[in-house]
């Protein structure tokens, strides 16, 4: 099969590859190194000779020729200074051809002169050189490989004219030519020398050889142990023990790299991460995760921990130190094995000495809690543990904490383990405080489930409890008890006048002083706003009147300095019912509070500072009340409750007339036979129902789907209770219902009202922020009511605010709450939020309305409630 084809690496590739592997070797690289370096040696050597050998050879046989020129002159110029005939000439250069060196060739070339005088003779003609010399009358030397030639000329003197009359001074009478051959010889030398280089071109590759044999053995030794050093090397600790520091090849230069080796472990131990303690690092994030589990039983995971740290490398034990809240120091120590006494008390003693230095605590001198251990060797010395640890503190809630790790001393030492225990430490603290910060937020959401957080009594969820309980126990045991219900005496002059802050701390002072002018073991609450309720337990109508009266007065002795300087008195109205009388008394809960409740009231009507005590008579009242608001929840459930509008009508210097209302506020209404249920009653029933939610979407769904929608040009102001604004489903419910109505979303205003919402300003973010989105606008209702309406407008967008008519033109007011609503008029203006104002009832409210330049009212004055739109409206 194509697929099963053997594939072979080409032959060159394989030669290729031998040759890289020969250069990757540094034996064979020194080899092959000095066997190229010896043969380009010899062959330059040989070249070398071989130039300078042949120059000497040529120089020599010219040396030779000119020697041999300069005699075959002289002896020529004597023989015809002697009157020789031309035989004798003949001959003698005959005989000089004979006696010259082997293969040496003289020849005399006669000048045309010479031949014009004494006739032309048989010899060769001369050749280019010959002529060269004749023409330049200088000598001329030319060489070659094979022959050296030398031609110089005869020049004609003055006593040569003697015989050659037919010549002048200077004429070149003749050339003496010298032919040497030099070709054999050299080639003799040629081969001399080859054989001598041959003898000592072995000389460099031995040395070679014996050089890569020393570099070897002179490396061996440290190559070997770099060779053991480095497969011994399997964690980052490991590489401590790759040490050269005493290694010596012998060569500087090697010695020096060795060295270097040891500085290279050094830094990659300090650089480098083992891959178990990178996946120990990994697993410490899965730490980082607070189940359930962690915040039950935090001790658990740190045991834990523990274990799986002592996986990786040894940790003794751990330790957490936490105060919170100022509470004093509780100090933990866990043992991963056994731990002599005499050790962890010394131990102890440390931590409490850091625990000391960074927890300012009374108890941080508290003895640690002694965790032991079952794994590990029994711990007996305290001298060779250390201690490493960090700290965290929080605001919130106020929280200082510290942990650490105990270890065996210098285990820090590795980089790489010190920031493996700054991990550790790191997830210890973060999960460790986490989970006590939740400790202390869940002690606070069960604390203040059932606690006011202004005063720190109990809240009316806790208070209905306790009554319905001791109304339970009461009736067991046959005794009585009594239930008072306080409020305090204008109140809201005291807040206005002084602030919401003075207005907290005389509120805290009024809860000081209920729990300790009443008995131990009676119960009070605050029951909201300004009033408080409490419950006598085990006390007759005698006792229960004492205690009430003994606490008015104590009230009515109590002096409170405002900022002013100003004291303030405190005046209490008190309601007081005692039951069970008999069987025949009430016994619910609801009907016991409004006994005491209206008592109170009748307290407040005769003038305030006073005790009301609850009669037979308050008591079938009472009952008819709570038949009343079992119907009216009755009537609410079956789904008998209709919207009424009230108009929103601008305020002009026109003449009465018929005007366009603005738009129009729903409120929902039902009744009770004949009688319509008061707004107040009806809104306290469903409050405490628990149908507030239910009416709303009631309100909603119908007046968006009725008939006189259908044109509307105006707005339509819903008052949302703030438990329907805060079920999550209900903005959703609401944008469906405008998207299926007539109406736009702009034309739908969603009224908060600003007191019931105090503290619920965090949970109404984003709710809003979904209205506004839609383009849903938004009102506050009875701004200036208490202390969120600054807060409102700070925090989100709204479109109106609506103000009471009785605290915007009560001209008895103090300058100070008069700079209070001047102020939040400003605000308003600034922001662009329009202002209306709410139950205007005279001509007066309505003139100083006009004066301070609002365009919206609503009240009595323009309309009361109607059960239809009020599409057009007629003014007086």
């Amino acid at each position: 099969m194509r697929g099963d084809r053997l594939v072979t690496r080409p032959r060159g590739g394989r030669i290729r590859a031998r040759v890289a592997g020969w250069f990757q070797s540094l034996r064979a690289l020194i080899v092959i190194a000095a066997l190229v370096v010896s043969v380009v040696v010899t062959a330059s050597v040989y070249l070398a000779t071989e130039a300078v050998f042949t120059q000497a050879v040529q120089r020599s046989a010219v040396q030779n020729a000119r020697v041999l020129a300069g005699g075959t002159f002289n002896a020529m110029y004597q023989i015809m200074r002697q009157g020789w005939t031309r035989e004798q000439l003949n001959e003698f250069l005959d005989s000089l051809n004979q006696s010259a060196d082997p293969g040496a060739v003289i020849n005399v070339y006669r000048g045309r002169k010479v031949n014009e005088l004494f006739g032309r003779l048989e010899q060769p003609a001369p050749d280019d050189t010959a002529m060269a010399a004749f023409g330049t009358r200088r000598t001329h030397v030319r060489t070659d490989a094979e022959l050296v030639r030398y031609d110089r000329p005869l020049v004609a003197n003055a006593e040569c004219l003697q015989c050659h009359t037919n010549a002048q001074q200077g004429d070149v009478l003749g050339v003496l030519s010298i032919r040497q051959p030099v070709g054999p010889m050299i080639d003799q030398a040629h081969e001399d020398l080859v054989e001598r280089l041959m003898l000592v071109v072995p000389v460099p590759l031995l040395a070679a050889l014996l050089v890569a044999g020393f570099l070897s053995w002179r490396l061996g030794r440290s190559l070997r142990r770099l060779n053991r050093s480095v497969e011994q090397v399997n964690r980052v600790e490991d590489l401590a023990g790759v040490r050269f520091a005493g290694a010596s090849t012998g060569f500087a230069e090697f010695d020096h790299v060795l060295a270097r080796v040891d500085l290279l472990t050094d830094k990659v131990r300090d650089v480098a991460i083992d891959r178990n303690l990178l996946e120990f690092e990994i697993g410490l994030l899965e730490h980082f995760v607070i189940t359930s589990d962690v915040v039950r039983d935090w001790r658990r995971y740190v045991r834990d921990l523990l274990e799986e740290i002592n996986q990786q490398f040894t940790v003794h034990g751990v330790f957490t130190a936490f105060s919170i809240s100022g509470r004093p120091v509780g100090v933990d120590v866990f043992w991963h094995g056994e731990v002599d006494e005499i050790v962890a008390a010394r131990l102890g003693e440390r931590i409490s000495v850091e625990v000391g230095d960074h927890i300012q605590t009374a108890g941080s001198d508290a003895i640690p809690r002694q965790h032991p251990g079952q794994h590990g060797h029994l711990l007996t010395e305290a001298g060779t543990l250390d201690l490493h640890t960090k700290t965290l503190t929080m605001d919130l809630p106020p929280m200082q904490g510290m942990v650490g790790l105990i270890v065996p001393k210098g285990e820090a030492q590795v980089p790489v383990k010190k920031l493996v225990i700054e991990s550790i430490l790191s997830t210890m603290i973060n999960v460790v405080g986490s989970v006590r910060a939740i400790e202390k937020h869940t002690e606070d959401l069960e604390y203040f489930a059932t606690r006011d957080p202004l005063t720190r009594l109990y809240n009316q969820r806790m208070f209905w409890s306790l009554l319905e309980y001791e109304i339970g126990r009461a009736q067991r045991h046959d005794y009585r008890f009594g239930l008072v219900v306080i409020d305090l005496d204008d109140f809201k002059r005291v807040n206005d006048r002084y602030g919401h802050g003075f207005g907290d701390d005389y509120l805290r002072r009024v809860a000081a002083l209920l729990q300790s002018g009443l008995r131990d073991g009676d119960i009070v609450a605050r029951y909201g706003g300004d009033e408080f309720v409490a419950v006598l337990p085990d006390a007759d109508d005698q006792t229960a009147e004492q205690v009430a009266s003994r606490l008015l007065s104590q009230a009515q002795a109590m002096q409170i300095a405002a900022p002013d300087g100003v004291t303030v008195p405190l005046s209490l109205s008190v309601g007081l019912v005692v039951g069970p009388v008999d069987p025949a008394d009430p016994a619910s809960a609801q009907a016991l509070f409004s006994l005491a409740d209206q008592a109170m009231y009748r307290a407040k009507a005769a003038g305030k500072n006073r005790l009301a005590v609850a009669n037979r008579e308050e008591m079938l009242a009472v009952e008819q009340m709570a038949d009343n608001s079992q119907e009216v929840v009755t009537m609410v459930v079956s789904g008998d409750v209709y919207p009424v509008f009230q108009p929103i009508v601008p305020v002009a210097d026109d003449a009465p007339g018929e005007v366009d209302p603005v738009g129009f506020e729903v409120f929902a209404r039902t009744r009770v036979g004949d009688r319509v249920v008061p707004a107040a009653e009806f809104v306290d029933m469903l409050t405490r129902g628990q149908l507030s939610d239910s009416v709303d979407r009631r309100m909603v769904a119908g007046v968006l789907s009725h008939e006189a929608m259908q044109g509307f040009a105006g707005r339509v102001f819903f008052n949302i209770a703030p438990t329907s604004l805060l079920e999550g489903r209900f903005v959703h419910f609401l944008l469906d219902a405008i998207t299926a109505s007539p109406v736009s979303p702009e034309q739908v205003v969603v009224e908060i009202s600003e007191g019931p919402v105090a503290g619920e300003l965090g949970a109404l973010s984003q709710p809003l922020a979904d209205l506004r989105a839609a383009g849903v606008r938004l009102a506050i209702d009875r701004a200036g009511s208490g202390r969120e309406t600054f807060t409102y407008l700070r925090r989100f967008d709204f479109d109106y605010i609506k103000i009471e008519a009785e605290w915007l033109c009560d001209r008895k007011v103090s300058r100070r709450d008069r700079a209070f609503v001047d102020g939040l008029l400003t605000i308003a203006e600034t922001l662009g939020v329009e202002v209306i104002v709410n139950n205007v009832e005279t001509d007066a409210q309505v003139e100083l309305i006009r004066s301070l330049a609002i365009d919206l009212a609503q009240g009595y004055r323009f309309a009361r409630e109607s059960e239809t739109p009020p599409l057009r409206l007629r003014i007086a």
